[in-house]
């Protein structure tokens, strides 16, 4: 047998351990998750509600803040009969006044004795709550409560996965009324396995220090009124923040929670069954962390998991919104939520050894009320946030809401023999031996606190800055791009093709992604050819009205429109024209069935340009596509990253590679898929290259130069206008820039109307 290793003296012995029944702890979470899944079903039911007793849905949801109110009214009672409470007694009659109160509800014939059910059922959901949590925590040791209550966060989140789909089931086959009838039932016989396999109530030792008592006495058995309630919220700096990072805790996670459907189907019109398949998706994630969360919780410790998990779930509010629809994006949110529900395991557990055993049910009421607070507060403030800055800005407003509640868990004060249960646990002494352990003969195993503490602020304050400056920096300069609009000089402008004499409607089309896209349509006169006209990154259709008009006058059809998240045209992000390829392709098929006879050209500038060229090497099948113009375009996604990193004198190495790798992730697509050179090669039409000699931006060498090599078709041409720079090529010699663009066109239509190119297979790219 190994040597004893001997116990530090200074650390006190953990009371001894009373097993629970696994019976009676299955029920008493059972019983939450019956109130649970009453408390979200009306908002699913709603509908079905307001029409039989003649009321609107809105004033059927209101319930949902009786019930709230109602809840949150528990505490005060509990205050005042905290010493006479016994969950024993206490829980089943609480299950009976919620049987009462969903009988209530099945038989309402009016929108306010419903109201009054639902009162009920607060108060009674309340009650469930307070005392099933006090029960499971009277019921076990606090090095060993993260397990116990990990049944708890399996409730919360196991209960919008079955039970609101049950129910919706249910009163879609027989009524509303049913639907409460079966969560009465379901109640009644929970409550009376409940009454029939009580929790055991685990013997405490009297000289055991909370971090709630009163220092040297014990604390009084009764707390009258508001007054007591106050006096136990503030009565020690951990009771105080207990009940402060409540409001953040909830509010930071269903803020974010409330509004993440309405972002998926507003942002990427995601219906409304796969917006519950992601939900559903995310709550089986949780039901994951619950159970998880109060296994690392006795092993590492409550309080730190807590804060580690607050901290995870900081960085993944402020991320999720960065991402377009994908696997990725949907792997974020279930991750997101397997994070949030890591916590609550911990935090219950923590947040019950803040006061004695037999306050801990008034002190969870008051928590459960500071919850819902914080829960309406969130909810109203991203109300207001959401409409002007969208999902980013709930996103970051709920992770500084999650970041406030780390603040208040790191303050509170790590409960009784919480250091010493981690520390055998890394020596590798089971908790389940802690009563064969003598605790004068557990070796030393302190760490030099002198080196560590000298050491590890130094190596996190390194990574902390390598972590800001090589992926947050570029992470944060990737969202600013793809959240780019039209400049406030464009944004402003309001005149139409009809101001300078041309004749033009108003349009809208859909891409093939269901972005819906606004433009002008300036139908042709003497030309039987449409070009279409796609602006670069940060403009509008404004940009290229000029020249629009000045070919309108020569007789083309013209179609000017705005990409996507620019001028008129909403979306969540823009991907600098590889998505916008979609935009381009969808223009084409709107010009083409306005005038079916016409001839299609397309034409793009800058950003504009790679989406014109990513279109039309999709293009090839279309015979109505004749020609395709092209200024200023990139050459690859990541050659003009790097590029332009060189330009603003940022080192390449690792900001280029770090830069395309994170925008490409968080918009879905390859960054080797987004080559210019490659898309070139597999356009089979003519192609008319134009660029400055002043373009910094694209050089005529290094970009147009190998874009003009890699086309194949032989009409190809090119056009370099001296002292333009980039984009400006119309502006610096505009009947140039229109002349070589009519002959091009002109020659291309020659070659059409003798058919010699277009079936010549010399030119098709190679498979």
């Amino acid at each position: 047998m190994s040597e004893a290793v001997k116990l530090p003296e200074d650390v006190p012995d953990l009371p001894p351990v009373v097993a629970s029944s696994q019976w009676a702890t299955t029920a008493v979470c059972s019983l939450i998750f019956v109130a649970l899944c009453d408390a979200q079903l009306v908002a699913a039911i709603a509908p079905s509600i307001a029409a039989n007793l003649g009321a609107t849905e809105t004033s059927v949801a209101g319930s949902t803040g009786v019930y709230a109110i109602a809840a949150a009214s528990v505490a005060l009672l509990l205050s005042r009969f905290a010493g006479r409470v016994r969950t024993r007694l206490w829980l089943p009659l609480s299950a009976v006044i919620f049987v009462a109160a969903a009988t209530l509800a099945a038989v309402s014939s009016h929108i306010y004795v419903f109201y009054l059910a639902r009162a009920l059922a607060g108060f009674a959901g309340g009650l469930i709550s307070a005392l099933a949590i006090a029960a499971l925590a009277d019921a076990s040791a606090y090095a060993g409560r993260g397990k116990q209550m990990s049944g708890i966060a399996v409730s919360y989140f196991l209960a919008p996965i079955i039970g609101i789909p049950i129910g919706a089931y249910l009163t879609e086959q027989f009524g509303w009324r049913m639907t409460f009838g079966v969560v009465a039932g379901c109640t009644a016989l929970v409550g009376i396995i409940v009454w029939r396999l009580p929790m055991p109530i685990r013997i405490e030792d009297e000289n055991v220090h909370h971090v709630g008592a009163q220092s040297g006495s014990v604390p009084s058995v009764e707390v009258i009124g508001f007054a007591g309630l106050m006096r136990m919220a503030s009565r020690s700096h951990s009771t105080l923040m207990g009940l402060t990072g409540a409001f953040f805790v909830s509010g930071g996670v269903v803020g974010f929670t409330s509004f993440a459907g309405v972002w998926l189907f507003q942002a990427f019109r995601v219906d409304t069954g796969n917006v519950g398949l992601v939900y559903a998706l995310a709550g089986a994630a949780a039901i994951g962390g619950g159970l998880l969360g109060g296994y690392l919780a006795d092993c590492y410790g409550k309080r730190r998991i807590a804060l580690r998990g607050s901290v995870a779930l900081s960085v993944l509010l402020l991320i999720v919104p960065t991402f377009t629809l994908s696997i990725t994006l949907v792997v974020l949110i279930a991750l997101a939520a397997f994070v949030a529900a890591l916590r609550i395991a911990p935090l219950q557990a923590l947040i019950t050894e803040l006061v004695a055993p037999h306050e801990r049910a008034t002190y969870i009421a008051l928590r459960n009320a500071c919850s819902q607070l914080g829960i309406a507060a969130t909810v109203w403030l991203c109300a207001s946030i959401y409409p002007r800055f969208g999902m980013a800005g709930v996103g970051a407003s709920c992770a500084v809401l999650t970041g406030v509640a780390w603040l208040c868990i790191r303050l509170i004060r790590e409960p009784h023999g919480e250091a010493r249960a981690v520390g055998k646990r890394a020596a590798g002494i089971s908790t389940l031996d802690e009563a064969s352990v003598n605790k004068t003969t557990l070796g030393e195993i302190k760490p030099d606190k002198q080196k560590t503490s000298r050491i590890y602020p130094v190596i996190n304050f390194v990574i902390a800055l390598v972590l800001i400056f090589c992926v947050g920096v570029p992470y944060l300069v990737s969202f600013a791009i793809t959240k780019a609009g039209t400049r406030p000089d464009e944004r402003n402008r309001s005149e139409t093709p009809a101001d300078l004499g041309a004749e033009f409607e108003n349009v809208t089309f859909a891409s093939a992604d269901g972005n819906t896209l606004s433009g002008w349509y300036l139908p042709s006169r003497n030309e039987r050819t449409t070009i279409i006209m796609t602006h670069g990154l940060f403009r509008s259709r404004y940009e290229l009205l000029a020249r629009g008009i000045e070919f309108w006058r020569r007789g083309y059809g013209v179609l000017l429109y705005d990409l996507r998240r620019h001028g008129a045209s909403p979306a969540e992000f823009s991907t600098l024209g590889f998505a916008e390829r979609r935009d381009v392709i969808a223009a084409a098929k709107f010009a083409r069935g306005r005038e079916p006879a016409n001839r299609i050209v397309l034409m793009g500038v800058s950003m504009g340009a790679a989406a014109t060229l990513m279109a039309a090497a999709e293009l090839n099948e279309d015979e109505s596509i004749t020609a395709v113009v092209v200024e200023s375009s990139f050459l690859s996604f990541d050659h003009t990253i790097t590029h332009h990193l060189r330009l603003a004198h940022i080192p390449t190495i690792p900001f280029a590679a770090l830069l395309t790798n994170l925008t490409a992730w968080r918009m879905n697509f390859a960054a080797g898929d987004f080559d210019l050179r490659r898309a070139t090669e597999k356009v089979t039409v003519p192609i008319l290259f134009i660029g400055g000699s002043l373009d910094v931006r694209m050089p005529t060498e290094s970009v147009l130069e190998p874009l003009y090599e890699a086309a194949r078709h032989p009409a190809k041409r090119k056009l370099v206008i001296t002292d333009a720079k980039h984009g400006q090529a119309f502006i610096v010699a505009p009947e140039e820039y229109v002349n070589t663009i009519q002959d091009f066109l002109r020659e291309v239509g020659l070659l059409e109307s003798q058919a010699s190119w277009k079936s010549d297979h010399s030119f098709q790219s190679s498979p």
